[in-house]
This record gives structure tokens, sequence and C-alpha cells, in this order.
């Protein structure tokens, strides 16, 4: 085995481009995984997809409820948090987005539906005196169960638009072409 490989002119140990070559498949994955995990969750920030030619918005709720606005698939953040690196190694990188709802976000959905029997409870408000323990007299609203009924199973047509925060998208293929040379860069110390 020759001690020495030169390659566009320089001479290389066989034994230190090895390590580093080494030291690059296990650090790669994992720094694309990386940068595209956090791709798909920039979509949030940005409310829209970076196809590489523009951001294409998502479409706006249809009702508002006229309190401050929040962002566009944001309510508590499950989905957001769900976007999980699932496999990072050399041969493939896998992410997901593992709430039950992404996939119908991230294509959009114009179909009918079987909603599941289930009962739906009824709510009312009670006013409840009790005493402090200064003992002043207080009332406070309490919210309690008044009554249920079973809903049948039934079906319903279901229409979301499509707002892709996953996929292809030619500005994330570069952002990860710019991570292969850099990796390739430390390897011959370009």
């Amino acid at each position: 085995m020759a001690k020495k490989i030169i390659v566009n002119g320089y001479a290389y140990s066989w034994r230190d481009l090895r390590h580093r070559l080494d030291r690059v498949r296990i650090r790669l994955p994992q720094a694309m995984a990386d940068a595209a995990r956090n791709f798909f969750v920039d979509s949030f920030t940005k409310q829209g997809w970076d196809t590489g030619h523009g951001i294409k918005k998502w479409k706006p709720r249809k009702k508002s409820d006229g309190r401050r606005r929040r962002a566009i698939l944001v309510k508590t953040g499950r989905l957001r948090k769900s976007i999980r690196i699932r496999r990072a190694t050399f041969r493939r990188i896998t992410i997901a987005a593992e709430a039950p709802y992404a996939a119908a976000h991230n294509f959009g959905v114009d179909e009918t539906v079987t909603v599941r029997a289930h009962t739906r409870r009824t709510y009312g408000r009670v006013q409840e005196k009790y005493t402090t323990s200064s003992g002043k007299e207080r009332t406070r609203t309490k919210r309690v169960e008044t009554g249920s009924h079973t809903v049948r199973s039934h079906t319903r047509h279901m229409q979301l638009p499509q707002r892709q925060f996953m996929g292809d998208s030619q500005m994330l293929d570069q952002k990860l072409d710019r991570i292969v040379e850099r990796a390739v860069e430390e390897i011959f110390d370009i």
C-alpha cells in the first residue's frame, strides 16, 4: 500500500487522509440532518415554504377571533417540535414530523372523512361562596359539567389548504451542497 497519495499536486499521508475521511463520514450526516431539520422548522418562522425562488406564503386562516393573531400552524408548538431526525447515517438521512396531523397540513386535504362516535359534554358556570383564611367571604365562578350526549359516527367533507413545511427545495439543496463542499475541503485542507 502506498505511503503517500497525490491529489492535484499535493502529497498526503495515506494514514492522515484516511483519518480525515473517517472523521467526515461520522460528522457529515449529522450536520446535513441538522441543517435540513432547521430549514424545516424555519418554515414556521417564515410562515411559508422557501422554494429557492422565494417564499410561498401559507394561506391565512378563515376565522379570526378578534384577539391577537397567532402564527399559522402554531397553537401549542406540537407540530413544529415533532420535526425530528429519525436517522442520520452516511447512506440515509430521515427526518419526520411525528404529529398525527402533520401530513394533512403539509400536503393539504380535500376529501370526505369519517368522524368516530364520541361523547360531547356541555359545561355551565356556577357561583360558589367561600371564606378566606382571614375570615372574609368571597364568591368565585366555577366551570362544571352540566350534561353530555353521544354523537353518532358520521362523515364530513374536510378541506385543508396545503401549508408545506417539509419537502424538496432548491434552497435546502444549496445549503446541503455547501456543507458537503466544506467537508471535502476539510479532508484535503483546501
